[in-house]
Parts: structure tokens; sequence; C-alpha cells
């Protein structure tokens, strides 16, 4: 067997790249969008949901369909809330004249810039900058959302917006406003829009709270694990014809030390690829394993800066051990925990940052498999 080249991706999934038994959530997500019904799709994080909504994405493009992608990773404001929208619609529309001049007559409040940068394909990235600045934040999402509904009406083809990590603007001070204004909106739009997010009791919240302006305005869409045997055999079969022999056990015992994660399972698969000779062993994926942990270090260092003391404790107890008796006084006795009210609190915002949870059997656990690893490495 002649090696060519490792398929698998240190980074996120491109569009084209090998998916694993996704059919069954593509063909329903594309069928929603048809219907021009609006979903709030939330797992774990790492669970391969954007790498889904973007081959969903490809799908209704080739079919003419126009589809905006929109991240609201670290918006600190509304004003940043309403560029991200603004800048997604140029962005998406620039290489059609037609399309664009649709984007830039609708959309008034914003005019589209265009910044060098040499690290892109193209060269070059589209921006946005204020053409009315004596618009306060909330008239500024008002004018966008309209001059989005304006565009939509006039674009004459489906329209598909997804929002990504959409409850991070619960973090914002109008939070209420944003989600008021953006309700209001999109319920008289003919789009179909997509509610992405991993923090998944926060974003629930937005749609399943009775006193939230997005209350049941939009499917509640959780993205399942992916079957382990199924994943196991897609990894052995990317390692067969890329030069390198890996028994479906070996596959297997690879998938579940990252807990069927897709991300982590790319990258682990990466590293195991990378090291192991013509054929793969256990032996080489627990080298592998321990490179992943080496690579995120830094990302989970970062993740404990941001957090209480008291967080970090419970964080460290659980990776130990995973019990259904949280405030039991055995429980935080044995892992120095405090008192129950300082537990219920960390409990509380841990929780909020989708970082614990509880399930099977009522059993409270850390949510990501590798960071519990990496706790237990760190003691």
């Amino acid at each position: 067997m002649k090696q060519t080249h490792n398929p698998f991706y240190f980074r996120e999934l491109p569009v084209d790249g090998p998916f694993c038994n996704r059919e069954h959530e593509l063909a329903e997500l594309i069928r929603h969008a048809h219907a021009l019904a609006n979903v709030v799709m939330f797992s774990p994080r790492r669970f391969g949901k954007t790498s889904l909504i973007r081959k969903v994405q490809r799908e209704l493009a080739q079919k003419e369909a126009i589809t905006i992608y929109c991240q609201f990773f670290g918006v600190s404001s509304i004003e940043d809330v309403a560029a991200n929208l603004a800048r997604e619609v140029f962005r998406v529309t620039h290489a059609q004249q037609s399309l664009f001049q649709k984007a830039v007559n609708a959309i008034r409040c914003f005019r589209p810039t265009l910044v060098m940068r040499p690290d892109v394909d193209k060269g070059f990235s589209v921006s946005v900058e204020l053409s009315r600045q004596n618009l306060s934040g909330a008239d500024l999402l008002e004018d966008v959302m309209a001059s989005i509904g304006t565009f939509i009406a006039d674009a004459g083809t489906l329209v598909h917006i997804a929002l990504d990590e959409f409850q991070e603007i619960t973090e914002l001070p109008d939070a209420l406003s944003i989600e008021g204004i953006m309700r209001q909106h999109i319920q008289q739009q003919q789009a179909a829009y997509v509610f992405i997010g991993s923090r998944r009791r926060v974003l629930k919240g937005i749609f399943n709270d009775r006193q939230r302006p997005f209350f049941q305005s939009a499917i509640n869409y959780e993205l399942p694990p992916l079957p382990r045997d199924e994943f196991g055999a897609f990894v052995a079969e990317l390692f067969v014809d890329n030069g390198k022999k890996c028994p479906l056990d070996t596959a297997a015992y690879l998938v579940d030390q990252v807990e069927c994660f897709p991300y982590y399972a790319q990258k682990l698969a990466y590293f195991v690829f990378d090291r192991s000779e013509s054929d793969v062993t256990q032996e080489d994926v627990d080298a592998g394993f321990f490179l992943l942990l080496k690579e995120e270090n830094p990302v989970f260092e970062g993740m404990l800066m941001g957090l209480a003391p008291q967080q970090v404790a419970l964080l460290r107890s659980l990776s130990a051990e995973s019990t259904s008796s949280l405030f039991s006084q055995d429980y935080l006795r044995r892992h120095r925990l405090g008192s129950i009210g300082g537990v219920q609190g960390a409990r509380k915002r841990l929780e909020e940052l989708d970082l614990i949870e509880q399930g099977d059997k009522k059993v409270w656990r850390i949510v990501d498999p590798v960071f519990s690893r990496w706790l237990q490495d760190k003691g």
C-alpha cells in the first residue's frame, strides 16, 4: 500500500472534506430550510455543528439558494451584532454584481469596504463601516434587520441564514432588546433561519422560556453523537484509503478515547496517522492521545483562567469522580469543596458555560472528555 497524504484535519473540516454519517441530519435540515422552518440546533462543543451547517448551506447554494453564515462568538455590543449581520450579507453577495447591488440598496446604515488580506484566498475580505452615525445601537439593529427583510423579499430565491453561537447575545447588556428586535423581524421574513450554539442550557432558554421573545419560534434540534461502530469504520477506511492498515477494533478504540466527538477524533487520527507505520496499533493511538492533550493544553489553560477558584475546584473533582450526589457531605469533604452554597453557585455557572452536565442516571460529569482527561493528568 502506498501512502499518499494525511486525510485527517487539524482544523475545522472543510465542506468538501470527508464527512461521516450525517445523511439523515443533512436531509432533515435541508427539508426544514425549504419549508422556511426556523431551527435551533444544539450540542456540546466540538460535536460538528458548524461543519454540518456549512455542508447544509453548500447543498442549498448548489440549488440557487442564498446562504448566509454569521458568527456571533466574541460580539461585545448590539452594534457588533448589527455589523456582523450586515457584513455577512455583503460578503456572500459580493461575487454576484446584481445580488450585491440588491444588498447595497437594501442595507443603508452600513456600507461595504474591502480590506486587503494576503492571508486569504482572494487577497481581501469584506468589512463594513457605518454610513449613518447618529443611530442608537437598538435603532441600528432595527435598521439592519428591516434591511435584511427587504433584501430577502427582493432576492427571488430561498435565503438561508445561520447564526452560530447565537447564545452569546445573552452576555450583552441589551440582550432582551436584541432578542425582541430580531424576533420581531424574523417572524415576518420569508427565509429559513438556523440558530446554533454549544452552551445548550442558555441557548435552549432563549427559545423555551415563556418570558423570552423567541419562545416557541423554532424547532428544537439536538445533534446526536455519531454512532460508534459507523464512526470507527469511517476512520478505519480513511486510514486504509491513504496507505495504512487500521483494524476495526483499533479504530473503535480511537473514537472511544474521545467519546465520538468529531473534532477530537479528527485531531487524534491526524496525530496517529502522522506517527504510525503501515499498521496502526493501539499504542499509536495512546501516543497520539498524548500529543492531543499537549496540543489542547493552551486552550484548556485559558478556560481555567476565566473561572473562579471554586469553579475550578468543582471541575477537578468531577474529572476525578463523576457523581449523582454532588451536594452530599461525603463528596464535598472528600474533594475539599467547602460549603454547599459555594458548590451550588459553581455548578450553576459551569452549567451555563456547558462545561458540566447531569447526564445518564442523573450523574454529574464534565461534558468534554478530553478536557476531563487533561484535568485528571494535571491532578
